[in-house]
């Protein structure tokens, strides 16, 4: 199997621990339903940006510490990468700095970030005006712009081997020693 490839293959694993994260946080937010009766109101309490803290911190954050964990880890793998065969080195080979694994991280994070913060800013506006109302371009173009980062990264790691969070860290994915035997 091609690197590239395995690296894709290992996306969707590390995406189904994530997948497993949130299913935890949609459990705990039913659990608070059912006590409660409902859920609570962040937008009209804290607004979007308000909002969007609580569940980075949440979500985002949470994904963001995994990752950063078991790639600046012994092993310079995700849980997905392990399964595959797969190490973040630094693109001479060696082992990456945690600096370089804390940058990587949050540069991989931006797109998804970035169209959280266009999604809470719409459903602000569906807050306050109704379903009815027409959100401003400028929300449109963000989540437009989010998306095309979104692919821009799997494009890169298809094209070149290196997302775009790989080149502002100076990292690569690369085959394990034992594994490429």
């Amino acid at each position: 199997m091609r690197e590239r490839t395995r690296r894709l293959a290992a996306t969707g694993l590390d995406y189904l621990a994530i997948l497993a994260w949130m299913t935890i946080l949609g459990v705990a937010s039913l659990v608070v339903f059912l006590v409660r009766g409902e859920l609570p109101d962040t937008l009209g309490t804290i607004g979007p940006v308000g909002s969007q803290l609580v569940y980075f911190l949440l979500l985002t954050f949470v994904v963001g510490i995994y990752l950063y964990r078991t790639e600046a880890g012994p092993h310079h793998a995700t849980w997905g990468k392990r399964r595959m065969g797969l190490e973040v080195t630094g693109a001479d080979g060696a082992a990456p700095s945690r600096a370089k694994i804390l940058l990587r991280t949050i540069v991989k994070l931006l797109p998804w970030e970035l169209a959280h913060f266009f999604v809470w800013q719409m459903m602000y506006v569906y807050y306050r005006e109704g379903y009815e109302s027409e959100p401003p371009p400028w929300i449109f173009v963000g989540l437009n712009a989010a998306s095309a980062a979104a692919l821009l990264y799997v494009v890169m790691v298809l094209a070149t081997g290196r997302g775009p969070h790989d080149a502002a860290a100076g990292t690569t994915v690369r085959l394990r020693a034992a594994a490429a035997t």
